[in-house]
């Protein structure tokens, strides 16, 4: 699954969920949809998932989080030996944690660029 992309079949507006959510949580609930990215005046602004892939993805992210050996299981290799320094698994969860937080530089950016990439 790729949260990051989404195709227009997974997109609803802010009005559609009101409207529609039974045939919107439907189609997750029915895996034809992996996501719904709901649009507030055209631009996302929330999604919504399927209760168990949220777990499992939050149960992998407290896996990783709580045992650095989840990387090197998963055959991952991030240096040449496979081990990584205490002060560098800290600093890379604290970056992945900042993932998603609004911070002052996400509001610089025009979102709407992004979109219009999107719809050309």
């Amino acid at each position: 699954m790729s949260l990051l992309q989404y195709s227009s079949k997974e997109m609803f507006s802010a009005t559609d969920l009101v409207r529609k959510n039974k045939f919107i949580f439907d189609k997750l609930n029915n895996k034809e949809i992996e996501k719904a990215v709901i649009l507030r005046d055209g631009k996302p602004s929330a999604i919504l998932l399927d209760f168990n892939e949220y777990e499992r993805i939050i149960e992998e992210y407290i896996n990783f989080k709580n045992n650095k050996d989840f990387v090197s299981n998963k055959k991952t290799s991030i240096t040449k030996n496979n081990d990584i320094s205490d002060d560098e698994y800290k600093t890379a969860l604290l970056e992945i944690e900042k993932i998603g937080r609004n911070s002052e530089d996400d509001k610089k950016i025009d979102k709407s660029e992004a979109l219009k990439d999107f719809w050309n």
